[in-house]
């Protein structure tokens, strides 16, 4: 399909300006002439009319003089269109004194007949005539007068050739200089262009300034996306270092326990012990790193959308998930909180951020951790995980959030990426997440302060939110 052209674009506009200001143009010159010039006409024809009668009603009886006085208005007449650059209308006349025609004039029409008695005499069809008749007080005298109405030609196919062409002939005259200067001011914005195009795929600095104000609002777009572009392409590289750096330890685990089953019988049962733990934490680092891809990659795609869904009944199908984990450990869970929590969410990062925190509150916990649902729809939910464990300090609060960091000196397996993971899938959900003391003023205590939603707080109302509290031990 063949582009359109900015170029074209800007001609059509101006070409279309030029058109719309010739046909108003147009529109004033017919209102001029069939409503203004028609009326003046008209006022005129009945103004000489009435000169006419008062000038026969001095001279009706002296017929000869009569005839002489309206030659001379007429010449005045015809001098006066004149003095204005105007060829005089023509006029049709007939005056009678006392039942008698003592005066009658016709323009030099091939159609015009002579004059009669009876009003009014038949006139070329292809001409606009004003017509006014009138008559002394004693009707001694009666004039008759007929005006041509102004306009005829300016409707015929001469006046609109006459008013066509001036239009015809300076369209190109105009465009042609247009189409050089627009051509022109768009050279700059071709020149960014072929600057972006000779550019290398890995090249993303930013483009030099431009000095046009119109200009100025693209370069600063592009370097603005260069820049998140950059940015995305620095973590990238950094994710696969730390990913690659955090897969080695546990192959190096699988490989030296390979080597041991294959020398040494009597350590078979700890070598078989080594590579279940390695393979463990590899697959646990690979479901994490799959998670971290996932959740960002939701947080990009317009197309995966949140869905109005029960917050509580995910947290409780995620607890008893993990429960057999937590009786392992020796670990107490606790959840307090309505029996429904309605929320704009996506349920499979939702899922995974609370698998992470809770995961991660029995891997550290004591003997218990608490999960808090609070608040409402309208309100905005607020949801605590507390443990009793050794917490974290707060100077590291947060550097936990980066990816593959862990505690110094810690002892438990992991792969440094739930809190991570919990972060992005937060950010998705418009949630603002803390850190804080855990249970008693010990542990760890993460809590995440959904926004509320303005459009269901009347559904909340109506649905009695009431709190019971649920214990899973």
């Amino acid at each position: 399909m063949k582009r359109r052209t900015l170029l074209g674009r800007m001609l059509t506009g101006f070409a279309l300006v030029l058109l719309l200001a010739w046909c108003l143009l147009i529109a004033f010159e017919v209102y001029e002439v069939k409503v203004l010039q028609q009326r003046y006409s008209k006022a005129e024809n009945d103004s000489r009319a009435r000169g006419l009668l008062l000038l026969a009603e001095s001279l009706r009886d002296r017929p000869q003089q009569l005839a002489q006085a309206i030659e001379t208005q007429e010449q005045l007449r015809h001098q006066y269109w004149w003095t204005l650059g105007y060829s005089a209308p023509w006029i049709h006349l007939q005056m009678w004194v006392d039942g008698r025609q003592v005066y009658a004039c016709s323009p030099p029409l091939r159609s015009a007949q002579a004059a009669e008695l009876t009003p009014p005499p038949t006139l070329p069809p292809d001409r606009g005539w004003s017509y006014v008749q009138v008559r002394s007080d004693d009707d001694r005298v009666v004039i008759r007068r007929w005006q041509e109405r102004p306009g005829t030609w300016h409707f015929s196919n001469a006046g609109m050739v006459h008013y066509t062409r001036p239009l015809l002939m300076s369209l190109p005259l105009l465009l042609l200089p247009a189409w050089l200067i627009l051509r022109q001011g768009l050279r700059p914005l071709r020149a960014i262009g072929r600057q972006i195009e000779r550019r290398d795929a890995k090249d993303l600095a930013p483009l030099p300034d431009t000095p046009y104000a119109e200009l100025a609002p693209v370069v600063d777009a592009v370097n603005r996306l260069m820049a998140r572009l950059s940015r995305r392409l620095s973590r990238e590289r950094e994710f696969l270092v730390d990913a690659a750096h955090e897969l080695k330890t546990p192959l190096a685990v699988i490989e030296v326990n390979a080597d041991r089953l294959l020398r040494a019988a009597p350590a078979a049962a700890q070598a078989r012990e080594g590579l279940h733990e390695g393979v463990q934490r590899i697959t646990h680092t690979v479901h994490q790193l799959l998670s971290l891809m996932r959740s960002g990659a939701e947080s990009e795609t317009e197309g995966n959308a949140l869905s109005r869904q029960d917050l509580a009944a995910l947290l409780r199908d995620r607890l008893a998930l993990l429960a057999p984990l937590a009786h392992r450990q020796g670990v107490e869970l606790e959840l307090q909180g309505p029996d429904e929590a309605w929320l704009q969410l996506a349920r499979e990062g939702m899922a995974s951020l609370l698998d992470n925190l809770i995961d991660n509150a029995i891997k550290y916990g004591a003997a218990q951790v608490l999960l808090r649902l609070d608040g409402s729809e309208a309100e905005g939910w607020r949801l605590s995980v507390s443990d009793d464990g050794p917490g974290i300090p707060p100077a590291l609060h947060a550097k936990v959030f980066e990816r593959f960091y862990r505690l110094p000196g810690q002892d438990q397996p992991g792969s440094g990426l739930g809190l991570a993971i919990v972060e992005q899938v937060a950010a998705r959900h418009r949630a603002a997440i803390s850190l804080g003391p855990g249970l008693g003023g010990r542990g760890l205590g993460v809590t995440l302060e959904f926004a509320p939603s303005p459009a269901s707080a009347q559904l909340h109302h109506q649905a009695g939110l009431v709190r019971k509290p649920v214990t899973v031990a």
